[in-house]
């Protein structure tokens, strides 16, 4: 982890610009927050690095300003459920009103910039303003509803149609929506695909061949385009 890379003189301007962002994201005007814009904090991560470990008492939340990062969470007996995210996304937000975090682990698949917002802060916040409270409460609500189509996707039995299901969840969850088809920049690989699909590399590499070869999808130097 590094501090933002941001140029010194800009610092003030560039934090600034982020904690609009954040008031935004709340769905509330800036002015409500302005007073605690101090304890906020901008951070740069590099692709590869971790934002946070399940071990770490969780001090703070991360809204993502930019970039793209993988979320893992483990169980008792090592199992673990991946999920991908985007810019404008806070977490972790199921971690929030809880004493203990669960296992997890957060690192960037890109280059990410990411403001930070004290955990016990922003709690005080949903308590006494209910706007934030029912907004970030939609948030989850939209966060779970994402979880539950990865989940039955992974219930499909047939190696293709998981693997499609997969890929949809996908451009749901980290996708930009172009009319005619969804672009997933950057990040998509095929051993993730494979990962996040529990399928074999060789296996989900020959998916994906196939649905080249049908136009259904698209690769763009490292962008994914998939047609609706």
């Amino acid at each position: 982890m590094t501090k933002h890379q941001f140029s010194n003189k800009n610092k003030a301007t560039e934090l600034d610009q982020a904690f609009k962002q954040l008031a935004a994201y709340l769905n509330i005007p800036v002015g409500v927050i302005q007073s605690y814009k101090e304890e906020c904090l901008l951070r740069h991560y590099n692709k590869g690095q971790v934002l946070y470990y399940s071990s770490d008492q969780p001090t703070h939340v991360y809204l993502l300003l930019e970039g793209n990062v993988l979320r893992e969470t483990f169980n008792a007996e090592g199992d673990v459920v991946r999920a991908l995210y985007k810019e404008e996304v806070l977490l972790p937000l199921t971690q929030l009103f809880r004493k203990e975090m669960s296992s997890e682990m957060c690192t960037a698949l890109t280059e990410c910039d990411v403001i930070g917002i004290p955990k016990d802060l922003l709690e005080y916040l949903c308590k006494t303003h209910e706007d934030i409270f029912i907004t970030l409460f939609e948030k989850l609500n939209a966060e779970l509803r994402l979880q539950m189509e990865y989940t039955m996707a992974l219930t499909t039995k047939l190696a293709r149609e998981r693997v499609e299901k997969v890929l949809y969840y996908l451009c749901h969850s980290v996708g930009y929506d172009n009319e005619e088809f969804y672009e997933i920049k950057q990040v998509m690989t095929i051993q993730l695909l494979s990962d996040l699909s529990g399928i074999s590399r060789e296996t989900t590499g020959h998916i994906i061949s196939e649905l080249k070869e049908e136009k259904m999808l698209l690769k763009n130097g490292k962008d994914w385009l998939v047609r609706k």
